[in-house]
């Protein structure tokens, strides 16, 4: 795949990122309109949870980074690849990951993103129903009495149940998700999903573009290449 192909690409993830923001804004405003939502600058707690992404995504917030955030990116991705070393299954690798690689790397001291304008679609959709101190809970650790009071409390026709984050936002990005994988397959053959810090990172590794325009066979020979060729870390998406 060119370079101009990358490029157009990522031009077509922002579009549908605006397109999301404009959907969930109308929700918002009309079904959506009596739903409490609790999120703000430096909330930052569900910047620690995993986050998966389009490559399309990837490569417009790739072409975006200056060299520190580059640096902390590259620190991340190699976290993320020591932690998947240790996992046998994606339930590992989840349960354990804040714990092991920690917040996303393109938030600043402040817990405010980095990236905000590229941030990509399932951030956007990420909406919090409950206070952001929620976020940072890790429901398995709580007494019972506690969880299942917690859990009780969320109304299961706004909220994507058991977690307190609105459903319909959710809905909807994952929907432009699919576009935009689609998109990729037609100009690539194949499409590419995966963990968003790890993505970002092999965007700007050498040989990415040559990937793109093999086989996804040849593709999976790139991410073997950096360590990223476990199926929980990236997806491949074939017709």
């Amino acid at each position: 795949m060119t370079a101009a192909k990358c490029a157009a690409l990522a031009e077509l993830a922002r579009e549908r990122q605006m397109e999301l923001d404009g959907a969930i804004a109308a929700w918002r405003q009309g079904p959506g309109a009596d739903v409490r939502f609790w999120c703000g600058p430096g909330c930052g707690n569900c910047c620690t949870l995993t986050v998966n992404a389009t490559l399309p995504e990837a490569l417009a917030i790739a072409a975006a980074l200056d060299g520190p955030r580059q640096e902390r990116l590259a620190a991340t991705a190699e976290g993320i690849i020591a932690h998947a070393r240790q996992c046998s299954d994606a339930r590992t690798f989840l349960s354990g990951y804040r714990h092991a690689v920690g917040p996303c790397p393109f938030l600043d001291d402040d817990a405010n993103c980095t990236i905000y304008s590229l941030r990509p679609l399932a951030c956007r959709a990420l909406l919090s129903t409950r206070p952001p101190d929620w976020c940072g809970v890790n429901l398995a650790g709580l007494p019972g009495y506690e969880r299942d009071a917690f859990l009780a409390s969320l109304d299961r026709a706004v909220v994507a149940w058991p977690t307190h984050y609105a459903a319909v936002p959710q809905e909807l990005a994952a929907d432009f998700e699919r576009g935009l994988v689609f998109a990729m397959i037609r100009f690539a053959g194949f499409g590419v999903t995966g963990n968003l810090p790890l993505l970002v990172w092999l965007a700007g590794q050498p040989g990415l573009e040559g990937a793109l325009s093999g086989s996804p066979a040849q593709f999976q020979q790139f991410l073997a290449s950096h360590h990223a060729d476990r199926p929980f870390l990236v997806q491949i998406d074939v017709p």
